[in-house]
């Protein structure tokens, strides 16, 4: 008689992504024209690290999960026009750590760094991120607080990154010039909006992106912005035709709230 002997090892898990914010250095300023991030992470074999404006994002490729080590920084990292001369330097760890990607329109203003360190045992590794931040709207403008289908128009004219954002300093709140939607991290139109305009659908958002998702405002000749909760306008979908202040209080057509489902979406 023959025996099958099965032997289970112990996987690694693929994929798995922490999000953090960063502790702010005792400097903070978002007004300031020079900024800086400095990242401390622990790693077990690979890791992509991706940060992009307030967060830090670790994807375990290999190994035991990333773990923060105290990060910090000194404001967000810009994005648009705001953004100019970005370094990178690594200073710590065992492993090799390299600059993938720097932020851009490309990858909309996403800095990507790798590391890998498959000695094992897991180590701290620490690089530095420095930025000038030319953006002046900060401040700079005065709007009205208004209703999302705003125009856009304003008195004053504070500075429009590539997408026609900009940040309304009285309601303290960012809005859009024109036509098009913003979504933003928190609830009521809080944090720092991902916005596109009038017909430019995106059709990736990524998971991590999506799970941030906690208010909507549309903005202009915005008739409705069709959600999807895949890739590609696949999947289970929402229609939205004014601002939603909580997207938790709404509904796809298979009745999931809407926070960390908008993998996609396309804007009329």
């Amino acid at each position: 008689m023959r025996y099958a002997i099965f032997i289970v090892l112990a996987l690694p898990t693929l994929g798995e992504i922490v999000e953090i914010t960063p502790r702010r250095t005792r400097d903070y300023d978002e007004r300031a024209n020079q900024g800086w991030c400095s990242i401390r992470v622990w790693v077990d074999d690979e890791v992509n690290i991706f940060i992009e404006e307030g967060r830090v994002i670790f994807e375990t490729v290999r190994g035991r999960p990333a773990r923060d080590a105290g990060s910090e920084c000194s404001q967000p990292l810009p994005r648009g026009n705001a953004l100019s001369d970005f370094q990178f330097r690594g200073i710590d760890g065992r492993g090799e750590v390299r600059l993938i990607e720097d932020p851009g329109p490309r990858n909309r203003y996403k800095a990507w760094v790798r590391i890998r360190d498959p000695k094992g045992g897991g180590e701290e590794h620490h690089f530095r991120l420095n930025w000038k931040n030319t953006w002046t709207q900060y401040g700079a403008g005065r709007g009205g607080s208004g209703s999302g289908r705003d125009s856009g128009r304003r008195n004053d004219s504070p500075s429009r990154d590539s997408s026609g954002r900009y940040f309304d300093d009285r309601d303290r709140t960012w809005r859009m010039d024109g036509d098009g939607v913003c979504f933003y991290p928190g609830r009521d139109f809080r944090g720092d909006a991902d916005c596109s305009r009038l017909g430019e659908d995106r059709p990736n958002m990524g998971r991590v992106r999506s799970a941030s998702y906690q208010s909507m405002r549309v903005f202009g000749r915005v008739r409705e912005v069709e959600v999807f909760d895949q890739e590609d306008y696949r999947g289970a979908n929402a229609r939205l035709s004014r601002d939603e202040r909580d997207l938790s209080r709404v509904r796809n057509n298979r009745g999931d709230s809407l926070p960390g489902r908008v993998q996609s979406y396309r804007v009329r």
